[in-house]
């Protein structure tokens, strides 16, 4: 028999002290039946998370960056020195349920033709939280930039799966949210880790897509339940943010899509970044916070022609 852990369950941490020992603890009440270790990154904490986690966790297995190096780079760390047949990438910010990781772990050995998996994600007030998305594509790019996406849903129109019916089943998903994503190891010898060209957001949806192309499953698996409480390191800047969303979807494109696609789906954005700074200066007041955003959205803007297309293989 292997000595090797069944599942590596992989955390990566940036300033979130409080809510990574929240997931560890989590992880330590309800934890697999099957063999696991459990793996955290730290991405250069200033809030003594490393010291916190030594303390109370003294079982993880800690590296710590010197800087910060993004969520794919620091998740692709701990993917190599990973022992288990699943690895499973993890959130700071989630907690996981009674249950849901030998749910994980059984659905896997259930159904060898999964490459790859992700469970239900709720809310921190226990509200189903929309895990569930599709490709980007330049329909609901449009429909996006239109706010046609809180109308309509499906994937013409969103992004985003919001139909609370389509998370009651296992079934085929394009992409699951990197929040709770598992995928089995050959699979990843396979595909590789994530690309660490997105330094956040997209590269769950690279992920997806690249283990689709290959010919992989991608599943959604229902009974494996965790709360995302969401935010996490994000919590703060979420101007900045929207540079680097804007960024990370504008990168996607240009790896998926031929370049005359890849550059309508950039017009798209730009579109959409240009409507809704008209929207605020129309109807929102002076001294708003949606005002004093216009210029990150500027910003966000004139990144997205920073970059040539098609996309060079060194970025």
């Amino acid at each position: 028999m292997s000595d090797h852990p069944d599942l590596s369950i992989i955390i990566v941490s940036y300033n979130t002290r409080d809510l990574t020992l929240a997931c560890l603890r989590s992880i330590e009440s309800f934890p697999p039946s099957c063999r696991y270790e459990t793996i955290v990154v730290d991405n250069a904490s200033r809030d003594d998370s490393v010291e916190s986690i030594r303390k109370n966790h003294p079982h993880v297995k800690l590296i710590c960056s010197e800087t910060n190096l993004g969520f794919a780079r620091a998740n692709n760390q701990a993917l190599l020195e990973a022992q288990g047949e699943i690895l499973v990438l993890l959130n700071s910010d989630t907690e996981v349920h009674p249950g849901a990781l030998d749910d994980l772990w059984a659905a896997f050995r259930n159904h060898p033709e999964i490459a790859a998996g992700g469970g239900r994600l709720l809310n921190t007030d226990g509200t189903l939280q929309h895990g569930v998305r599709y490709h980007p594509r330049l329909s609901n790019a449009i429909s996006e930039a239109l706010f046609l996406h809180r109308l309509f849903n499906g994937p013409c129109w969103s992004e985003i799966e919001t139909d609370p019916q389509k998370y009651e089943s296992f079934h085929r998903a394009e992409w699951l949210s990197g929040a709770y994503l598992a995928i089995r190891r050959d699979w990843f010898q396979r595909v590789g880790g994530l690309d660490p060209g997105f330094f956040m957001y997209s590269e769950d949806s690279d992920w997806c897509r690249r283990i689709e192309d290959a010919g992989g499953l991608v599943a959604y698996i229902p009974d494996s339940v965790v709360t995302h409480h969401g935010g996490g390191s994000s919590r703060t800047a979420n101007e900045f943010l929207l540079v680097m969303r804007t960024r990370a979807r504008d990168r996607y494109a240009r790896i998926h899509m031929n370049p005359m696609a890849a550059a309508a789906y950039r017009l798209i954005l730009a579109f959409g970044l240009l409507l809704r700074a008209a929207l605020f200066l129309l109807i929102c007041p002076f001294g708003s916070q949606y005002r004093k955003n216009l210029w990150w959205r500027l910003k966000a803007l004139c990144q997205l022609y920073a970059s040539p297309l098609p996309l060079k293989t060194n970025e």
